[in-house]
């Protein structure tokens, strides 16, 4: 079964069926906390997520909360409208949102005209069955979701911080292989790992990293962290931990501007480990450890970032003063470029 959202499901459409789409849909804003209908609601259509983050909340009889989360690309409301029941859920935008909406009175042009349109809503649909993991015996179900090159780090974090929800956030390569892993507690991170880092460093690294491809998941339930991860514990308010990340990405982009390339070769320039006195006092191990990897070898800011338990930012910060103070120098050595990569 395919899996792709709305927008990869129009490059396969003609350009005439494009145009029909257009003409058979229209566009609504939403502001953030703005409620596009509630439970019980007559379903006058289904919607497509252009831009922001939508909240669905389901509260049956005899049944717990449920909280589901949609971003761009996601298509939702088909299930009621194709059934002609009543609304089953709340949806509400969680930030300013953009939708397609596709109202019911032009299902059946939008089937003349777009004929794979309503088996592209079926497939969302199956989809949509197939991710709540266990069903309801496992009490855990999939709440957000999505492409990372649609939904940024920051939405996601405060989407899940203030649902308060306690669950597990993944986060898969372009190959769907896992390279993240975070444990939530009540909405708050509480343990992680991100390449070789665990704990807070692996959450500050996490927002280092540019232009990460992939996907990502959310959830919920107080199964613990995945058996594979060995993690730190993460004791930091949820808000203060996102803004100091946020403060350190920026930190480290003003820094790549000042230093060499990453994959240029460094070296001891002095025979004596002085840390200034004017540096900051806490990167002091970072500068002790980056010291003894150099003895009488070479090393890129790449390798000593793999080789260090601590997020880039502080690999940049202690360079930048091991420069400064003259107890390294950077050299230009396309030989050992080549080795190295």
């Amino acid at each position: 079964m395919p899996c792709r959202d709305f927008f990869s499901f129009c490059t396969t459409l003609k350009p005439v069926e494009l145009k029909a789409l257009g003409e058979l849909s229209r566009v609504r804003h939403l502001q953030k906390g703005e409620r596009l209908y509630g439970t019980g609601d007559v379903a006058d259509g289904l919607y497509s997520v252009n831009r922001g983050v939508i909240e669905l909340t389901r509260c049956a009889p005899g049944e717990p909360e449920s909280r589901s989360f949609l971003s761009r690309g996601d298509l939702f409301g088909g299930v009621e409208s194709l059934a002609e029941i009543p609304r089953l859920h709340t949806a509400m935008a969680q930030e300013l949102v953009s939708l397609q909406c596709f109202d019911k009175q032009n299902f059946d042009a939008i089937c003349k005209r777009i004929p794979t349109f309503f088996l592209f809503v079926c497939e969302q649909m199956a989809i949509q069955v197939q991710q709540i993991p266990g069903g309801a015996a496992s009490g855990n179900c999939q709440q957000l979701r999505g492409d990372l090159a649609n939904f940024d780090l920051i939405t996601i974090h405060q989407t899940i911080i203030s649902s308060g929800q306690t669950g597990e956030l993944c986060l898969l390569n372009g190959n769907s292989e896992r390279m993240a892993t975070f444990a939530f507690r009540d909405g708050a991170p509480r343990s992680g790992q991100f390449q070789h880092l665990t704990g807070e460093e692996a959450f500050w690294q996490l927002f280092q990293c540019d232009d990460m491809p992939g996907t990502f998941s959310f959830t919920t339930g107080a199964q613990p962290i995945t058996d594979c991860l060995q993690s730190a514990e993460i004791n930091a308010s949820p808000q203060d931990l996102l803004l100091s990340a946020m403060q350190s990405r920026d930190e480290l982009h003003a820094l790549r501007k000042l230093l060499p390339d990453a994959r240029t070769p460094l070296e001891r320039s002095s025979d004596f480990f002085a840390w200034p006195s004017d540096a900051d006092e806490r990167l002091l191990p970072v500068g002790e450890r980056t010291w003894q990897l150099m003895d009488r070898r070479r090393m890129t800011i790449e390798q000593l970032f793999r080789l260090n338990s601590v997020c880039e930012l502080k690999i940049y910060s202690v360079i930048a003063e091991m420069l400064r103070a003259g107890l390294i120098v950077a050299r230009e050595d396309a030989a050992f470029l080549k080795k190295a990569s």
